[in-house]
């Protein structure tokens, strides 16, 4: 018998949600709405946590044609949209799903009281997002993801669906043939392990915010279900892909979408010098390049010089203090400046920014993963029987490029097939024996069993250093293989080595989780030898659809390796 430090209490249940944003509130509460007994497990306070809840842009919103707009939008058109813009590299079934089921999930939430941005005259105000054919997206004030999971939250609270928080996914648990059985977890308040035994698991843990420097969501987002996943032999796709672009730096971080950029704002560097002409090529001027601004950063649009100029100056010495650049609006008129950016101006002036009265830092931040664990059927359910997975850790149905309002929608259309279908495998089933847990248990007696910390912050901050440097804009072999083995060292260190005490395991078993999560993501990024969407390689500049036309998926090998799979969805077949 494992001897630990800590107490372990179990629990059973039938469903366990291990997540805090969009799709884990959904997945919970429609698992309870089929009758399961549901806890919902997060590892920051629940609604304070994840970047559902913290995203915020000018026009964040959820894409579904729902016939609130252009009646010419229909299910096909959102279908057509989303297979226009990552053919190849997506799920075809479950793109279909995602378009027609999107205008009921909408429509879930006009019940549960979102109260969607309205227009003067009456009828939804719809925004067309990139790769959009018709205006299908939906928002709140810029804050849609907080107010759907406000009003999600509130009917899992009259129903019954117990929220655990914060607590923090230590493992999966396995039954003897292979299927999840549970989960193991960290109470870190009462510093009480917590054995879930579960026959379902819905993973929607988010993404790998706290890899980079800057970025636009919390710093507890440390890759933990991608990592945790892997170490269990779950398939993972399209890893390489992932969104960024520029956003203020300080005093808070703040996405700034087109809407800021058509301003036209005036951009220097540290030395007060306008440099976005010095990186345009002949028959291209800054105002083409401002008003063609998208977000986030891809080499499809000439925009994309913003993006690179910014991120080349910061790494080339002539950054502001916060590692951006100097940007002014003191010349626009500031009934422009409430026009085109309200939402953005009124959270500005909330946290005693002027963006008129003095410059502004702005540099590049990370937004979201594209891949992740890949959804095998159109209930979510990975590679690994029992165990779904919705939202940003999940993988399938986000490419290269992915159409604006896309993500809130898969949160709640797979959040809502991920928890009926949990509740329906869990329906009169008891959790088999936790195979794996023993094996679990003596990992953290291991790491508990010295009574001291392993000094993992200076290379975990070097890390998050060389991730935001290397693995951003500007992407080159030298400087991703460099990087990479800053995280794999740092990750077999602590798979090896890895000591805590109690008070700072939650921390600990996070930088492993990190380092491995950043590790997948960067041999992703070598693996791709050219340019495509938001993957710059300036050693392989142009996209080569005949080598690299498919995704890539990962698998943990028999040495601890990733082990590469072709994974062609055109042919919707495995090639190795």
């Amino acid at each position: 018998m494992t001897t630990l430090p800590i107490e372990i209490e179990t629990i059973d249940t039938d469903v366990v949600v291990v997540g805090g944003g969009g799709a884990a509130s959904r997945a919970a509460l429609s698992a309870r709405q089929q009758g399961a007994d549901v806890h919902l497990v997060t590892k920051a306070a629940y609604g304070k946590g994840g970047s559902t809840v913290h995203g915020a842009s000018e026009i964040m919103s959820m894409g579904a044609a729902a016939g609130f707009g252009d009646e010419r939008d229909q299910p096909q058109v959102h279908f057509d949209d989303t297979m226009r813009a990552g053919e190849g590299f997506i799920d075809r079934d479950l793109v279909r799903v995602l378009a027609e089921d999107a205008p009921q999930r909408m429509r879930d939430l006009v019940e549960l009281g979102v109260p969607f941005d309205q227009l003067p005259a009456g009828g939804y105000k719809l925004i067309k997002s990139d790769f959009g054919t018709y205006g299908r997206c939906a928002g709140v004030k810029g804050k849609t993801g907080k107010a759907f999971v406000r009003a999600i939250a509130d009917e899992m609270k009259k129903l019954g669906v117990h929220i655990d928080a914060p607590v923090m996914l230590v493992d999966l648990l396995r039954d003897a043939d292979g299927a999840v059985s549970g989960i193991l977890a960290l109470d870190q308040e009462r510093q009480v392990l917590l054995h879930y035994r579960a026959p379902s698991v819905v993973l929607a843990t988010g993404g790998i915010h706290g890899a980079f420097s800057s970025q636009v969501s919390t710093p507890e987002m440390t890759g933990d279900g991608q990592a945790i996943a892997y170490r269990h032999g779950a398939e993972l796709v399209n890893l390489e892909f992932h969104q960024f672009g520029p956003a203020l730096l300080h005093p808070y971080i703040q996405l700034f979408s087109k809407s800021c950029f058509v301003l036209e704002p005036k951009m220097t560097n540290a030395e007060g010098r306008a440099f976005l002409p010095d990186y345009l090529p002949d028959g291209i001027d800054t105002s083409e390049v401002y008003q063609e601004k998208v977000f986030p950063f891809t080499v499809s649009n000439p925009s994309r010089y913003i993006d690179i100029s910014i991120a080349r100056e910061v790494r080339e010495g002539r950054g502001t203090p916060h590692g951006g650049v100097w940007f002014s609006f003191e010349d626009i008129p500031e009934a422009d400046l409430d026009r085109n950016i309200p939402n953005t101006m009124r959270w500005m002036k909330q946290r005693g920014v002027d963006p008129r009265s003095e410059p502004i830092e702005v540099g590049i931040a990370f937004q979201c993963m594209n891949g992740g664990v890949r959804m095998t059927a159109a209930t979510a359910e990975s590679s690994i029987p029992g165990l779904f997975v919705v939202g940003e850790v999940a993988g399938g149905v986000r490419g290269p490029d992915r159409p604006g309002g896309n993500s809130l929608a898969e949160g709640q259309v797979f959040g809502h097939r991920a928890g009926s279908a949990a509740a329906n495998v869990a329906a009169g089933k008891r959790p088999a024996d936790d195979a794996t847990l023993d094996e679990s248990l003596d990992f953290l007696a291991r790491v508990l069993s010295k009574g001291a910390d392993s000094d993992f912050r200076e290379p975990c901050a070097e890390l998050r250093s060389a991730m935001q440097r290397e693995c951003l804009v500007e992407k080159t072999a030298e400087g991703l293989a460099d990087t990479r083995k800053i995280a794999r060292d740092l990750r077999k260190e602590l798979d090896q080595s890895l000591s805590a005490t109690p008070e700072t395991l939650i921390e600990a078993l996070g930088i492993r989780n990190l380092a491995q999560s950043a590790e997948l993501v960067l041999t992703a990024c070598l693996d791709r030898e050219e340019t495509r969407s938001g993957h710059l390689r300036t050693d392989f500049p142009k996209t080569d659809d005949a080598r690299f036309g498919h995704s890539f998926t990962y698998r943990r090998g028999e040495t601890g390796e990733p082990d590469r799979q072709i994974l062609n969805y055109r042919k919707t077949e495995e090639v190795a």
